[in-house]
């Protein structure tokens, strides 16, 4: 069965996305666009998870729980949990992690906590756009002790994709699922034997993907998202 995904998008939790990034604005554009499955995936938090499940319960959208971590050499990773309560938990060990930099709202922007009715309930006060003191490969470890999945994000852009943080792809069976930026090239060998992903990385409601991307699973739900990625990751 196909499914239409967007498995990377930012809520206004995240600093660089903008403050109408609400979970109910978000879920409430994928269904508009036709989605099945979309992943929350804001910057080293989970905290507006819980109504972004709400809101895929309300508009019948499927949710996966995600993060974007920032592991200590500057690689973002895709966290992808089997349910809120693994991902609400990881987001709480990743927020002792992270340096005590407070965040400064004119600089990067608001870390909006969102509640019932969509309504601002609080600001995280750490600068979530930091790095944690974990490597990728224990950020990778931690993640599947959690029950989850680790994806390295947009793998070919930028100074947070792993080509160029390391400066290579480590290779399988470490990392069997990347996440590639369409827009610009990818060698070749990076993805050798790997399952691709491709997603918005979106920060405003507009770039939020079409139906583009599209993964043929048992159901289009993002349980069956989960097994695809877990029997990627054991090939």
């Amino acid at each position: 069965m196909l499914a239409y995904c967007d498995l990377h998008i930012h809520s206004c939790l995240s600093p660089c996305a903008n403050d109408d990034m609400t979970p109910w604005n978000i879920v409430g554009m994928a269904k508009v666009k036709g989605l099945d499955v979309i992943a929350l995936t804001d910057h080293n938090a989970a905290d507006n998870l819980p109504q972004a499940m709400l809101a895929g319960q309300a508009y019948g959208v499927s949710i996966l729980p995600g993060m974007e971590l920032t592991s200590r050499e500057d690689v973002h990773l895709l966290a992808y949990f089997p349910d809120l309560a693994a991902a609400m938990d990881f987001g709480k060990r990743v927020y002792e992690h992270l340096p005590a930099i407070a965040n400064d709202r004119k600089l990067f922007g608001n870390q909006l906590i969102i509640g019932d009715g969509d309504a601002t309930t609080g600001q995280v006060e750490k600068l979530l756009f930091t790095a944690t003191d974990w490597s990728a490969d224990e950020l990778a470890a931690l993640v599947l002790a959690q029950g989850g999945v680790c994806v390295p994000a947009h793998i070919n852009r930028g100074g947070n994709g792993m080509l160029s943080a390391l400066g290579w792809m480590p290779p399988l069976p470490q990392f069997p699922v990347v996440e590639v930026y369409r827009a610009i090239p990818c060698a070749p060998d990076a993805l050798r034997g790997r399952l691709v992903l491709h997603s918005s990385d979106a920060h405003r409601l507009e770039d939020i993907a079409e139906r583009d991307f599209v993964l043929n699973l048992e159901a289009p739900t993002a349980q069956a998202v989960m097994a695809a990625l877990r029997k990627q990751a054991v090939r």
